[in-house]
């Protein structure tokens, strides 16, 4: 598995949209309903900034950014493989 950090950065006119993004992850994640190989496992929200930043484990980058994209983004995307060095 692959840990990555993808940051969301949007505008102010994009925060709905953001939002309802994130509300659909979030129910899919709690149902259960993420596919296969891809894992939630934290999401930040930055304080006083349109700024998310999630926290995944999965089994390619690629897989993730392809489901991610059927949500139809409209902000700036940018993922990041990661490693915890602490």
């Amino acid at each position: 598995m692959t840990k990555v950090a993808v940051v969301h950065e949007w505008t102010d006119q994009q925060t709905q949209a953001f939002n309802s993004f994130l509300n659909t992850v979030l129910g899919l994640r709690s149902a259960g309903s993420l596919p296969k190989g891809l894992e939630l496992k934290d999401v930040y929200l930055a304080k006083g900034k349109n700024m998310a930043i999630c926290i995944w484990e999965v089994d390619s980058l690629q897989h993730l950014l392809s489901v991610a994209s059927t949500l139809n983004p409209s902000w700036k995307i940018t993922p990041l493989e990661v490693e915890k060095k602490v």
